[in-house]
């Protein structure tokens, strides 16, 4: 049985026509016995992430995926880099209180479809995206690049950008299995390591 603990923004908040958030299901149809605890709230960024991590006490569990930044780096309510490097610092230094480095994975923000998009560009997803790579790095928590995922899935940037509400940034089915399949290699790879 695992259990899974998701934090983070619309991305994972979002049902995209589901009776449930459209991860949850994504996950379930890999990993049927995983239990979900979804706390993902839509439109939220570092600072509110934050306040929720110092406010509640979260479930125990056995994976926790925090996926935030979309709106960290939009133009027009951006969180700076610096000020969202400090915040994930303090994000990871907070979820290590609860849960070990191995089981915590960092997804960064999704690539954009421009021309959709007027308050995000891949350039600014780009520079998020390291900071990520490098707080998980430095707190040695797992990463999950979805700029590498979506370069490497064989399917055009339109594709994979398109949910119901065709802004260029909240997908849908299709990316939330790629995003699934992602976090489930994750999961098996700390297994093999434990047999």
């Amino acid at each position: 049985m695992h259990s899974a603990l998701l934090l983070g923004d619309s991305l994972f908040a979002r049902f995209e026509g589901m009776a449930e958030p459209h991860i949850n299901v994504a996950l379930k149809k890999l990993l049927p016995q995983v239990q979900i605890d979804n706390k993902a709230v839509s439109g939220d960024n570092s600072f509110d992430l934050l306040k929720i991590l110092q406010k509640q006490i979260l479930s125990p569990s056995d994976w926790v995926f925090v996926f935030i930044g979309a709106n960290d780096l939009a133009q027009h309510k951006q969180v700076f880099l610096g000020e969202y490097w400090k915040n994930l610092k303090t994000i990871v230094k907070l979820l290590k209180e609860t849960y070990p480095s191995q089981g915590i994975c960092l997804i960064s923000p999704p690539p954009v479809d421009e021309s959709k998009q007027a308050y995000r560009s891949n350039y600014l997803v780009a520079k998020y995206t390291e900071v990520l790579a490098k707080v998980s790095q430095d707190y040695g928590t797992h990463f999950i690049s979805l700029q590498d995922c979506f370069q490497n899935s064989g399917y055009p940037l339109e594709e994979l950008t398109k949910g119901i509400l065709d802004d260029g940034l909240h997908f849908g089915s299709l990316t939330y299995k790629l995003l699934a399949k992602e976090m489930v290699k994750i999961i098996e790879s700390e297994e093999e390591k434990s047999f």
